[in-house]
């Protein structure tokens, strides 16, 4: 008897374990990423990079960076072959979930865009603010469209959108799996 209660007693704290997100853990390279970025920040947390999007030339990881300021979005976008650009304090990233809600956010600060070995690839590194209820929204929804604003004169028109907040890539996520991405990270969030 004692054995089955202390089997049903480890398995219960197992599923808490994977429920609540105890299996959380700071990732070391976003960890020293963030520290490098925040420099006047206390960095508290930072999730694994999750894949946003892989389209053909295109990718995007993002993760989440808690510090004694706030909560950050912080994203790694990648492009071969392309015009380097920067993306400006005030060019947003505008997430649309499945559920259609639509949040826009903004940078803590430019960045510029570099370029990487191979010389081909181009990299953005910006951090994003987000509150609290915006990372509740993280993760209670899948993610179905991103537009990630940019400045840049040397993009071709063919490459890019172009509206009534600026010039963009856009995004539409089709697999399930890069759409709940965020999910879990969040939700590591909301546990601090």
């Amino acid at each position: 008897m004692k054995t089955l209660k202390l089997k049903i007693a480890l398995l219960f704290c197992l599923v808490s374990m994977i429920c609540t997100g105890q299996k959380c853990k700071n990732s070391k390279r976003t960890f020293k990423r963030a520290k490098k970025h925040l420099i006047e920040d206390k960095i508290i947390k930072a999730t694994k990079f999750r894949v946003l999007f892989s389209k053909f030339s295109k990718i995007a990881t993002v993760n989440f960076v808690k510090s004694d300021k706030g909560y950050y979005l912080s994203l790694m976008f990648g492009r071969e072959f392309g015009a380097r650009v920067d993306i400006m304090d005030d060019n947003p990233l505008v997430v649309q979930f499945i559920n259609d809600s639509i949040m826009t956010i903004y940078p803590d600060r430019s960045t510029p865009g570099k370029f990487t070995l191979p010389i081909t690839t181009e990299v953005n590194k910006p951090f994003y603010k987000v509150d609290r209820e915006q990372l509740e929204l993280f993760a209670s929804q899948p993610i179905h469209y991103v537009k990630i604003y940019f400045t840049s004169d040397k993009v071709s028109e063919k490459n890019r959108g172009l509206d009534d907040s600026g010039t963009f890539f856009d995004f539409e996520i089709l697999s399930e799996r890069f759409q709940s991405n965020l999910i879990d990270a969040a939700n590591c969030m909301l546990q601090l």
